[in-house]
């Protein structure tokens, strides 16, 4: 019997996806639950499993092809049995190009070879396979730094691994590589400035600065780009904020972490967990708070769901953990320890980035004091957190250094109102001053 194999809905923000890759072919058997094919959403690669048990009569998507929601990706049905026509018809338009047989693995050459078969795609524009790119997510390499070798210049995935192993071989010392890592900076195209050429910190900084395309180059946006871009313009356009700052003494609870990851080498809790579960206990506190607008009237949420804002390379992913306020501090800390290693390569489930009712934003690491962040459409409020540094506070007639962190709270007007906005920030402070309230099982 023929079967339809169709995209699946990813979410209601997926409208799109790509096939990344086949892991099935033409003929071959499968049977319920088997995964047919990756397939890569603006931010997560996914699998599709078969619902039908039979042969794969024909793959209709080929290997990067984007594709709308519910388009026909491929055919399942009895060893031999006819296509209708009316099934090749529709499958026509969204195949594009024919689509292959079977799903050829990419080439292996080496990367130090030139395709033949096509002149190079000049780099303004980069050409790589979807395989390619997830490989350089995960490695750390920026794809502009790769010379492509398959056809027309295209970058394939041995392109990326030959270059994270020539990364690999460069002498460099341990906080120059964890600083080209973070940054995107490919070690071996680093001039190294250090005893016997090793590279140093200073080199990979100079290389981070440096242009990485030609002035005037216009790049075209990433899938994720483009939806980062959308939302903050709409957030921006049609939700009224104002803003609130308050800072929190993080001494005790600098204090309080300490002891907890002393006694726990593995899933030690960070200061973001403290933050995220104080968050979600003052989201229950203000029901006001936590809300979001709707057509025709403002809807109560109900459960507390506390986003934690990931930086990308291609932008922005808000990871969610759910029912936050019921949840233990080191509970919390392996949800978003998991969410972020996942988030980087792009492995998140589409309903773990949804449905958040508030977001944290931490930009303290950069050694940012203040900022101040913009409202994720569909959530009422976001936390910006400043970094946590050691200032002079008078306290009880005396002048003393203690541990203090500036957070600054931007609302949306239409849903909560400034006394409201006040009282639930003053909560989470509160909150974290006296973080043994945050440890109760």
């Amino acid at each position: 019997m023929i079967q339809r194999v169709t995209l699946p809905a990813l979410g209601e923000t997926v409208d799109t996806s790509t096939i990344e890759r086949w892991l099935k072919k033409e003929g071959d058997a499968v049977k319920s639950g088997d995964i047919l094919c990756e397939i890569t959403t603006d931010k997560a690669t996914l699998e599709v499993e078969s619902y039908y048990t039979g042969t794969l009569l024909k793959i209709v998507a080929a290997e990067g092809n984007e594709l709308p929601v519910g388009a026909l990706i491929a055919v399942v049905g009895d060893p031999g049995e006819a296509i209708p026509e009316e099934i090749l018809t529709e499958a026509a338009p969204a195949a594009g190009a024919a689509a292959p047989a079977a799903a050829a693995p990419e080439p292996t050459v080496s990367a130090a070879v030139s395709s033949a078969a096509a002149p190079p795609a000049p780099r303004g524009r980069l050409v790589a396979s979807p395989r390619a790119r997830r490989t350089a997510r995960e490695l750390g390499i920026a794809l502009d730094r790769v010379q492509g070798t398959g056809p027309g210049g295209r970058i394939v995935e041995a392109d990326v691994v030959a270059v994270a192993g020539a990364a690999t071989a460069v002498k460099a010392s341990p906080v120059a590589r964890k600083l080209a890592e973070r940054q995107g900076v490919d070690l071996a195209a680093v001039r190294g400035t250090g005893p016997g050429g090793k590279v140093v910190k200073a080199d990979v900084l100079a290389a981070a600065q440096a242009p990485a395309v030609a002035p005037g180059t216009v790049i075209p946006l990433t899938a994720m780009r483009r939806i980062v871009a959308e939302r903050m313009l709409h957030s921006k356009q049609t939700i009224p904020c104002y803003y609130l700052q308050m800072d929190a003494d993080m001494t005790d609870l600098a204090e309080l972490r300490s002891k907890l990851n002393a006694g726990a080498p593995d899933g030690k809790v960070s200061f973001n967990d403290f933050i995220i579960k104080a968050a979600a206990l003052a989201l229950k506190a203000f029901p006001q708070v936590n809300s979001r607008w709707v057509e025709g009237g403002i809807e109560r949420r109900g459960a507390a769901h506390v986003g934690l804002a990931v930086g990308l390379d291609e932008g922005l992913i808000v990871p969610v953990v759910r029912n936050a306020d019921t949840k233990t501090l080191r509970d919390i800390a392996c949800e978003t320890t998991d969410f972020a290693q996942r988030a980087r390569s792009k492995r998140l489930l589409p309903d773990e980035y949804q449905d958040g009712c508030l977001t944290v934003s931490n930009l303290g690491m950069f050694g940012i004091r203040n900022f101040i962040p913009v409202v994720n459409p569909g959530e009422s409020a976001i936390l910006g957190l400043g970094v946590i540094q050691d200032r002079a506070v008078c306290r009880q007639g005396g002048i003393h250094v203690r541990k203090m962190m500036s957070m600054t709270l931007s609302v949306d007007h239409r849903l909560v109102d400034g006394a409201v906005g006040a009282q639930f920030l003053e909560m989470i402070r509160d909150l974290l001053e006296a973080p043994q309230k945050l440890t109760a099982e």
